[in-house]
């Protein structure tokens, strides 16, 4: 009988402990996962802004050029002044595009360090739901080696 009552308490043992395994194995992968997707976002925010560093750089020497174009009073023919005029509304367009790229790169910047928010937010659930795993485990662990004592006891 004690040999039968043993078995069976080994069984529904690992049954349990099997069940809670997969599921800290579960959250564990969640929190790889999670941490996996906030480096990639950090990596394309780094990315980001690099390029709307590259970008502003550009507007600065863009708006250089333009204030030089400005300050330059000389006498010049009629075909000259309208290379000149074409050349600097070329830049006032370059330089509208490049704003528009860098707008475009700050709510970019901003999206992806809300997904850096929410992934941090899911880490921080799966790791309370991962501790109580552990706390149910410790807990089974403690009632399961107190059986076993009462058992060893009785024989």
């Amino acid at each position: 009988m004690k040999y039968v009552t043993l078995i069976a308490l080994k069984i529904n043992s690992l049954n349990y402990w099997g069940y809670n395994l997969k599921e800290l194995k579960k959250y564990h992968l969640l929190q790889v996962k999670e941490k996996l997707k906030r480096q990639k976002s950090i990596n394309e925010f780094n990315k980001l802004e690099a390029d709307s560093e590259k970008c502003l750089n550009i507007t600065k020497e863009l708006d250089k050029l333009l204030s030089e174009n400005h300050a330059v009073v000389e006498e010049i023919g009629v075909q000259s002044f309208v290379s000149n005029r074409r050349l600097m509304q070329k830049m006032y367009d370059q330089k509208q595009v490049i704003s528009n790229r860098i707008e475009f790169l700050n709510e970019e910047k901003s999206a992806v360090l809300a997904d850096v928010k929410k992934s941090s937010a899911k880490d921080d659930v799966v790791e309370r739901k991962k501790s109580k795993v552990k706390k149910l485990v410790q807990k089974a662990n403690n009632n399961k080696q107190d059986e076993n004592i009462f058992v060893i006891k009785r024989g």
